[in-house]
């Protein structure tokens, strides 16, 4: 025979889908409304069993207390304050305060002081109540966020006697307010007490002290005292700068003089002879005789020389005496000054050593002053605590002696006559959540044990994989032909058949718009789930529409596909695979005119071997080449364990995988996708099968059937021994687990019938 180069038309093309990162068995990804939704639908009667049941259980539960033990409820309000709270925010006094004893109102403390034991077991007591049963009965919350108002609450089942011990109860609790205001007045007079010694001593401390430190100090007032002695430093300070006037003065006359210039000292000084120094003052009558001499010799010398001449002998005595007397006048003025100077600053001594004494008295009298305003301001407060310990006594002896309530009734006890327990509104509330939530818990249980699909979208948004399709139930038998079996068929049933057939078909035409898909393989995850059955009722379906089908049995270790069409297996594919291989078309068994098979054939030693070799492609090829088929189907072996179906849908445009509802475990079509896109293959998308029946779809028990042998289902033909007796084992064990529930979900309604043949989902088994 002549060999062909392969085309296949898949082999440079990628699936345009990913799978989504969804956990499958043994995984969980968490829960959402949607999913929690879809498993209610699909548990509907679990949920609605359960939901019943708790529900009912509830309701019964209320009317038998209803009847039997009803209860009635009576209270009133109650305003709290502390007794001392309004005394305590007008204390004037820091003592007076700290009287006040825990005077801040705790109200949850308050709450549990209220609804304890110790309160209410001595009423019960009284009242002939049973132990703790008057604890049990009361209830006592706050009336608002930050509200000093109480709600005091009573449950009885008998309303005379619940009045009775409200009105107690009411009672007990202004009682204990009286008890509580005296005790905290006891408390704090106590206290007063208990401070009296000490403030009284305190004060006359303070007393002695400051008596001491007068003496000490030799002063009354020491503010007084200051003020003496800032008066005194100015008048030394004002006599100091006199003095220093005067020696300027003194400086400047002695320049004069002795300069040679005679004149009086205080001549045309602005400062009168009364204001100056004594030293000035003995200047001035020392030096006025000699000065007033050198005048009159002077006065008489201008005389005689208007009436003699210069050189005559009166004008030259009077000369020489005049000469005479201005150095002695010189001498004794000059003498005379630097007496006065040396006196004035003696004086300016003793003035400024005087100023100095006073400076450090006066800078001593402001820490007097300190310690004498400290000492006073310590016993002005002994004296006023004094003050208002006195006031405070008083006042707590006469709030000891009256007894008012300090509590207040905001409204009266009542108790009413209708029955507030059981609340029906509330416990069928009760009813109804703890229905959904049971309900929600035995379906999702429920849905937990079964690890398999239900419908055709759940498969789709599991595997995020195009959903071609759906085949509903067949109940064929693995011994008739299809087509006898089909025969059997209601015509509702052969209708719906057929419609999803046509369906499937026509999704595929439409999935890749780009190119034609003409070859085509089909497997699935696990033997058993129906795949031959499937190929066998699309051929006949697409054949019978006019069509040219071509159904090739590629499962060279397990041949089935023969039994389905009711034809025999003893030529087929395998026989292309020898030294001298026929035409394809040599082997080809018509089913009818539109419709033919390529059976399986003898079975071969190595299948993969010889699918992963030239010749596979070859093979394909050939068979490819044959243009009066339509479409040519092949029948693959399951994909997860066996690379079978890989190896063979490499040459051919896709490959399509089955899914059979209620059978497979979710995990094995995830994996088997996963295995494909690792490899060159084309996964066109996915087809379901309904494996089992659905009363939903035709009206038949609806109810999951387990039937494959070894781990995933195909080793009954290829497995060892060993491995064949353990999947039997399996297949028991996994038929028995399921028994029990089957029975419940073959309940169904029929009602369910109408809804689900609307919906691609129950189309499928």
């Amino acid at each position: 025979m002549t060999s062909t180069t392969p085309t296949p038309a898949s082999s440079n093309q990628i699936a345009p889908w990913t799978l989504p990162s969804t956990n499958f068995a043994g995984e969980d990804d968490g829960l959402n409304f949607g999913k929690v939704l879809k498993i209610v639908q699909r548990r509907s009667l679990w949920f609605g069993v359960t939901f019943g049941v708790v529900f009912t259980g509830v309701g019964a539960v209320t009317l038998f207390q209803w009847l039997t033990n009803p209860q009635f409820q009576g209270g009133f309000n109650l305003l709290v304050q502390d007794p001392l709270a309004e005394k305590q925010s007008q204390a004037t006094t820091e003592l007076a305060a700290l009287a006040q004893v825990d005077n801040a109102v705790n109200v949850p403390n308050l709450i549990a002081v209220m609804g304890s034991p110790m309160l209410l077991e001595p009423l019960g007591q009284k009242l002939g109540l049973k132990q703790g049963e008057l604890l049990r009965k009361v209830t006592i919350s706050r009336a608002g966020r930050d509200t000093d108002v109480l709600n005091v609450r009573l449950l009885w089942n008998n309303p005379d006697k619940g009045t009775t011990i409200i009105q107690a109860l009411a009672n007990e609790y202004l009682e204990y307010s009286r008890r509580q205001r005296r005790e905290k007045l006891t408390q704090g007079l106590r206290f007063l007490d208990e401070q009296a010694p000490g403030l009284q001593k305190r004060v006359i401390d303070l007393q002695q002290e400051l008596a001491a430190f007068r003496r000490t100090n030799t002063m009354l007032v020491p503010e007084e005292q200051s003020r003496s002695l800032e008066l005194s430093r100015a008048e030394l300070a004002s006599e100091l700068r006199g003095l220093r006037q005067t020696e300027a003065q003194l400086e400047g006359l002695l320049s004069m003089v002795s300069a040679g210039n005679l004149v009086s000292p205080f001549q045309g000084s602005s400062t009168p002879v009364s204001e100056t120094s004594s030293a000035a003052t003995n200047i001035q009558n020392n030096f006025s005789p000699l000065l007033q001499e050198l005048i009159d010799v002077e006065g008489e010398l201008a005389k005689v020389q208007a009436s003699y001449r210069a050189d005559s002998p009166i004008v030259k005595n009077l000369r020489a005496r005049r000469d005479r007397l201005r150095p002695l006048l010189q001498r004794r003025e000059q003498d005379s000054i630097l007496s006065a100077i040396q006196v004035n600053r003696t004086q300016q001594l003793k003035v400024q050593s005087q100023i100095e004494k006073l400076g450090e008295e006066f800078r001593r009298n402001p820490d007097l002053i300190k310690t004498y305003e400290a000492l006073q301001q310590r016993l002005e407060i002994a004296r006023e605590n004094l003050g208002s310990y006195l006031k405070a006594r008083e006042t707590f002896r006469l709030e000891v002696a009256q007894s008012t309530v300090p509590w207040q009734l905001i409204s009266p006890p009542r108790f009413g006559v209708i029955p507030v327990e059981p609340n029906l509104q509330n416990r069928l509330l009760m009813g109804l959540v703890l229905g959904l939530a049971a309900g929600t818990g035995a379906a999702f249980l429920r849905d937990r044990v079964d690890s398999v699909f239900h419908s055709s979208k759940e498969v789709e948004e599991t595997l995020g994989v195009p959903m071609l399709g759906g085949v509903p139930y067949l109940p064929v038998d693995p011994e008739v032909a299809v087509n006898e079996t089909i025969k059997t068929l209601e015509p509702e049933e052969k209708f719906g058949l057929r419609e999803s057939l046509r369906g499937f078909y026509q999704s595929l035409r439409t999935l890749r718009a780009n190119r034609t898909l003409r070859v085509v393989a089909i497997t699935s995850s696990a033997a058993g789930e129906g795949k031959s059955t499937t190929s066998a009722l699309l051929g006949q379906t697409l054949a019978e529409m006019g069509m040219k089908i071509l159904l090739v049995d590629a499962d060279l270790r397990r041949s089935r596909l023969h039994r389905r069409l009711g034809v025999d297996n003893i030529r087929g594919l395998s026989e292309l695979f020898g030294e001298n291989p026929p035409k394809p078309d040599e082997l080809y068994q018509w089913i009818s005119p539109n419709l033919a098979l390529l059976a399986g054939g003898p079975q071969l030693p190595d299948p993969a071997r010889l699918l992963s070799s030239q010749r596979c492609a070859e093979v394909i090829q050939e068979i490819r080449d044959e243009s009066k088929f339509d479409l040519i189907l092949f029948d693959t072996p399951p994909a997860l364990e066996l690379v079978d179906p890989l190896l063979i849908a490499e040459h051919m445009d896709g490959l399509i995988l089955l899914v059979s509802m209620g059978k497979v475990r979710r995990d094995l079509p995830a994996q088997v996708i996963r295995k494909v896109q690792n490899s060159e293959v084309d996964l066109l998308g996915v087809v379901t099968n309904q494996r089992v029946e659905n009363f939903g779809a035709f009206g038949y028990g609806y109810g999951y059937g387990y039937g494959y042998g070894d781990r995933y289902g195909y080793g009954s033909s290829y497995a060892p021994k060993s491995e064949k007796k353990e999947g039997e084992l399996v297949t028991k064990a996994s038929g028995l687990m399921r028994t029990a529930s089957s029975w419940l979900d073959g309940q169904k309604s029929a009602n369910d019938k109408d809804k689900n043949r609307k919906s691609d989902e129950s189309d499928i088994d």
